[in-house]
């Protein structure tokens, strides 16, 4: 007697299974994880079929309902889990394509650099440069300071070439998730951030005395814990150096070029 489970109690049960897992592991939306998306991925999977475009719609949905990339990458690993396969690099690439489209495409939020979700680089500056020029006009007895997390391994540093193709821009979107999260973990929200290429950037202020530095040392914990689970795509440990600034826009952009964050 055949017991095989027909085609579509296999994919109910996969998909029953992949939800379970990804609630169990954090998901923070139980109601929102439902997606059509979602089951024609699952479908691809279970029967061996090419899953990068079912991959690429799942993460413009997942963008669009607001989860996160992380989140979103992480749920889409459990799938692969639960079904005893390794994910391809091809299908997170695809994943987090149609998640950045679908966040670059939301028109009233700010350009992200890469899939760090920090601002890019110029929007940085400029939002520093106001906050520069405020200080220079309403002295509150603190000093700007710029902090820049460097994660960029040796060779992305010197210029030179690594692996080509889908591994090599997804280790790097992966150091972008990364650096990314530790900052926002660590720094408060209301501080200028910006990130490019490998590079986060903080201005922040030396009072009240120790607050930087804590900061500096959630940051490097965070990233230790990180890197565990993003091995050989961060620096190790991640550089990160705290510089004072004179109340001078043009020596800020001075410092980020001088930190390769040009």
């Amino acid at each position: 007697m055949d017991t095989t489970p027909a085609r579509d109690d296999a994919l109910g049960t996969l998909c029953a299974r992949w939800r379970r897992r990804s609630l169990a592991d954090g998901w923070r939306m139980p109601d929102d994880w439902p997606a059509p998306a979602a089951v024609r991925l699952a479908d691809a999977v279970l029967n061996d079929l090419p899953a990068e475009t079912y991959a690429e719609a799942l993460g413009t949905a997942r963008a669009l309902s607001g989860v996160g990339v992380t989140e979103g990458l992480r749920d889409v690993s459990t799938l692969y889990a639960v079904h005893v396969k390794p994910v391809p690099p091809s299908v997170l690439l695809a994943f987090a394509a149609g998640w950045e489209a679908a966040d670059a495409g939301l028109g009233e939020l700010p350009a992200h650099a890469g899939m760090s979700g920090l601002p890019r680089r110029e929007e940085f500056l400029e939002r520093a440069t106001d906050v520069l020029t405020g200080v220079q006009s309403a002295r509150e007895g603190r000093s700007p300071v710029l902090v820049t997390l460097d994660g960029r391994l040796d060779r992305d540093e010197d210029g030179a070439r690594g692996p080509a193709g889908a591994a090599t821009q997804l280790a790097h979107w992966e150091r972008d998730v990364l650096l990314g999260e530790a900052v926002h973990l660590a720094f408060d929200a209301d501080l200028p951030a910006g990130y490019h290429d490998g590079v986060a950037m903080v201005l922040g202020w030396s009072e009240p005395r120790g607050q930087v530095r804590a900061a500096v040392e959630v940051a490097r914990t965070t990233l230790a814990r990180l890197s565990r689970h993003g091995a050989g795509v961060l620096r190790t440990p991640v550089r990160i150096t705290v510089r004072s600034l004179p109340d001078d826009p043009v020596a800020l952009r001075r410092l980020v070029v001088a930190d390769g964050a040009s």
